[in-house]
């Protein structure tokens, strides 16, 4: 009888320290930070830029959430958020295209909660 109530008061025990650990759990930001800049390395203001999964397509399932669009600000950089379309212990989140005023200038690899960082240079 000793023994069935130690393990009982065991097993709660392990439960509730499992369930504190688990729910203390908070996610960061996930983020891509673009910066594009001209031939002379000076930052670009008012470039369109475009980051987007090249062969997204709702039939492959593909999450279009992904795609996004932004305009650079007085220092040539554009943020994009992703930290709500991760999921927790996924493993990297995407690899899209660069697309700043309608050319291809790069690509970007988005990893989970992280700022994920690439310089772009316009020809």
């Amino acid at each position: 009888m000793k023994t069935i109530l130690r393990n009982t008061i065991l097993l709660v025990g392990l439960l509730t320290i499992m369930t504190t650990f688990s729910s203390c759990y908070k996610k960061k930001k996930t983020t891509a930070v673009i910066t594009v800049l001209d031939v002379a390395n000076a930052p670009v203001p008012g470039s369109d830029v475009k980051v987007y999964y090249k062969h997204a397509t709702d039939s492959l399932g593909t999450d279009l959430r992904l795609d996004k669009e932004g305009t650079t600000d007085a220092s040539g950089k554009v943020t994009f958020d992703y930290t709500d379309i991760f999921k927790s212990g996924q493993a990297g989140l995407a690899v899209l295209d660069i697309e700043v005023d309608g050319t291809v200038l790069g690509i970007i690899k988005i990893e989970e909660e992280k700022q994920n960082e690439e310089t772009v240079n316009m020809q």
